[in-house]
């Protein structure tokens, strides 16, 4: 009976994991370019364990974590400031610990150094993975399909846009992309993935997370139902251990 109990609390470890994710995409649900945490399968390698003669519970991966990838709805805003990758691909930021990482969230803005960040203050990095610094006299900002960033300059005549940079961006490796502990998407190995430029951006559009909030409540649910099969199979093993101790225990 034991191989029974460990199996069932291998699923609830599972169901503890998994309810994190669940719970953050939850969270994100209306954070624009988020990506839906996916199940963890950490208990596949307990399953090839049970071929074996001996059962016991796994440690469950709790790092790298794969992500949806399905595009979100775009959402028309008009503001000169909000971007949507209209393809595969991602933005480069560099979050404040420094090390890069790969977004799609285009709720763009400026901080107090004129530099261009996103809705949380990460940086948008360049072409050349350095931040995209604006001038202070600029009226008016336009951002290409291929992410040239251009401003209209006060005092300019109406039209003569000045160029500041590209926004940097990749889609190669996505297969390889997992998201760190921290919530940001990188390379599976920590190496940053080159950038390729062959995304194309919507100025005036924001992509909305990909979390289906039913689908998550309805997630919810079944693995609550899972939950309580597995405190059952847990008990009636423990019955059956009794059971089969009180039995050894007759006089022959």
């Amino acid at each position: 009976m034991d191989r029974l109990a460990q199996t069932a609390l291998t699923a609830l470890r599972q169901m503890q994991d998994n309810k994190f994710d669940l719970a953050n995409n939850l969270a994100n649900v209306n954070v624009p370019g988020f990506r839906r945490d996916l199940p963890n399968e950490g208990n596949a390698g307990f399953l090839k364990e049970l071929d074996k003669l001996s059962a016991k519970v796994l440690p469950l991966e709790t790092e790298a974590r794969k992500f949806s990838n399905e595009a979100g709805q775009l959402q028309n805003t008009g503001l000169e400031t909000d971007v949507a990758v209209l393809n595969e691909g991602f933005f480069y930021i560099q979050p404040e610990d420094g090390e890069i990482a790969l977004s799609r969230r285009g709720d763009f803005g400026l901080n107090a150094q004129n530099q261009l960040v996103n809705g949380v203050g990460d940086l948008v990095l360049s072409d050349g993975l350095a931040p995209i610094i604006l001038p202070n006299n600029f009226t008016s900002m336009s951002i290409t399909d291929i992410g040239e960033v251009l401003v209209q300059q006060a005092g300019a005549p109406d039209g003569q846009l000045t160029p500041v940079g590209f926004i940097g961006s990749t889609s190669s490796e996505i297969d390889q992309l997992v998201k760190s502990l921290d919530g940001n998407i990188r390379k599976a190995d920590g190496t940053v993935p080159a950038a390729d430029q062959t995304a194309r951006f919507g100025q005036g559009f924001l992509e909305s997370s990909n979390v289906s909030a039913i689908e998550e409540l309805i997630r919810n649910i079944d693995m609550q139902r899972q939950f309580e099969i597995n405190v059952k199979l847990i008990k009636k093993a423990s019955d059956l251990d009794s059971a089969s101790a009180k039995l050894m225990n007759l006089p022959t």
